[in-house]
């Protein structure tokens, strides 16, 4: 097997070139950020997989239109990698750490008093590498991602709502892997992956209820205003009941938002959507357009109902 020392930037005292403001804060940055790699005894022998390999394995991830078909096509390109074979992911991970090592031991040459651009750069480019290689590890992981997040999609929680938490715990695994100990980083991806992704769904179904139960709350609550209007108690009784079948024809998050939005509640406060969207944990966007669908809904059932129920609902 080929080894790699660690060559430090080699220049004399008076080869070095005074460094710029940009590279001064560079340097400071690099002290303070923390390089995490798992560590392992070949890096302080300096063997492991040659470069030439990882590189090789790198060409090898390009686009291989084996993508699910099924997928919209936004997400057929973050799939259309295959995944890697045992001898790749154990080359590309070994590097990715090495790097980062050989970045972290470099950073111990820093002075902040006469910092060395060349060193800087040095670090920079081992880092940049590394990223590259994590990059390409997730690229080639995301099929996974997606199989998994297919498994946990409920009326509540779309394929997207659950997605980006898959990739995100997908990002933190491929920091976390230890490459040296025999198993596959799919074995352990996808623990890790099904885990959150399971406790995302759990916990938004238990925030989900806890609203919801707070909209229950809110609803037809009658104020000081309405016992001293002109209405009656009974009807004020008929429309509510009437109404309250109209919004029973909507699912519990469309409730939700149709109360909210047009303060039906005790408060009488519109909520906006960005204040909806982080009740959902959902966006703003998908807040918006669960309400015009809610609106459509209502809107349709107004038209199905007859005249008279409306007028005998007011009248006492």
């Amino acid at each position: 097997m080929a080894t790699t020392t660690l060559e430090r930037p080699r220049n004399t005292e008076a080869a070095v070139a005074p460094a710029t403001a940009e590279v001064q804060a560079r340097a400071a940055e690099l002290l303070r950020m923390e390089i995490d790699f798992i560590p392992n005894e070949a890096f302080q022998r300096d063997a492991f997989t040659p470069s030439e390999f990882v590189q090789e394995t790198l060409g090898d991830l390009a686009v291989s239109g084996n993508a699910p078909a099924d997928l919209p096509a936004h997400l057929r390109r973050m799939c259309d990698s295959d995944l890697l074979t045992q001898q790749q992911e154990t080359a590309l991970f070994r590097e990715m750490n090495y790097l980062k090592f050989q970045a972290d031991a470099l950073r111990a040459d820093i002075d902040l008093d006469a910092v060395d651009p060349t060193l800087i750069a040095t670090i920079d480019r081992l880092l940049e590498r590394s990223e590259t290689i994590r990059d390409r590890i997730i690229q080639a992981n995301m099929r996974l991602v997606m199989s998994i997040v297919k498994k946990f999609v409920t009326p509540q929680q779309s394929f997207d709502d659950i997605l980006s938490e898959g990739v995100f715990t997908l990002m933190q695994a491929v920091e976390k892997f230890d490459f040296d100990r025999g198993f596959r980083f799919s074995t352990y991806a996808y623990r890790s992956i099904a885990r959150n992704a399971y406790r995302h769904v759990t916990s938004a179904r238990k925030e989900q209820a806890r609203f919801t139960r707070d909209a229950e709350e809110w609803a037809f609550e009658q104020e000081d205003e309405q016992a001293n209007s002109s209405m009656t108690d009974k009807v004020w009784s008929n429309l509510r009941e009437l109404m309250t079948s109209m919004l029973d024809g909507l699912d519990r998050r469309e409730r939700f938002i149709i109360r909210s939005r047009y303060a039906l509640g005790a408060h009488r406060k519109v909520r906006t959507f960005q204040c909806l969207a982080d009740k959902l944990g959902v966006s703003k966007e998908r807040v918006r357009q669960l309400e015009q669908r809610a609106m459509g809904k209502l809107q349709a059932m107004a038209a199905e109902m007859e005249v008279d129920d409306l007028f005998s609902a007011s009248m006492v």
